[in-house]
């Protein structure tokens, strides 16, 4: 009787533990979930460890983490397949971020999962001055979503015509 009492009295102790036990793994596990999602939605944005600078050729730094480079592309348009890898290769090298977009809502080997953009989206960026037409790439000032046209066909001299469009922009009082 003394065994059974005594396994009784550790089923008993064990019965009323065991929802502070689950409560605490649960919460653990929540706990998890949400710095694992912490943790990619981290990684999926990029944010940046420093400020990143461009000094343009008038001698004025840019803070890059105020400008976005914009994409528009087909996975049709072999201009696309061309000027795709090389605007990925300079956005990395001068340290500005990319979003792309596709008109035909596909991507290519360069920008995989591209944005479908919407009849608004259109409007803002092309407006009724501007061909709708691949690849064509903006500049846009992510804190007033002002928008500067950079390029547009398959167009090698994206560094020199970043550089203009951003010593515009300086002169409007965008930073």
């Amino acid at each position: 009787m003394t065994m059974e009492r005594h396994v009784s009295a550790k089923a008993v102790a064990l019965y009323w533990m065991l929802p502070v036990i689950c409560h605490a793994t649960t919460w653990q596990d929540i706990a998890d979930l949400e710095a694992h999602k912490a943790a990619t939605h981290i990684h999926m944005l990029q944010l940046p460890s420093h400020i990143r600078w461009l000094t343009l050729s008038n001698g004025t730094r840019i803070n890059l983490y105020n400008w976005k480079v914009v994409v528009f592309l087909s996975s049709t348009c072999s201009f696309c397949h061309q000027y795709d890898p090389m605007i990925q290769e300079m956005a990395n090298r001068i340290g500005i971020s990319l979003l792309s977009y596709s008109l035909d809502g596909k991507g290519d080997h360069t920008f995989p999962y591209p944005l479908t953009p919407t009849p608004e989206v259109l409007a803002r960026f092309f407006g009724q001055s501007i061909p709708i037409a691949t690849p064509t790439t903006f500049l846009v000032n992510v804190n007033t979503l002002t928008t500067f046209p950079l390029l547009q066909g398959n167009q090698s001299s994206f560094l020199s015509r970043l550089d203009d469009v951003l010593q515009v922009a300086v002169k409007g009082g965008l930073r």
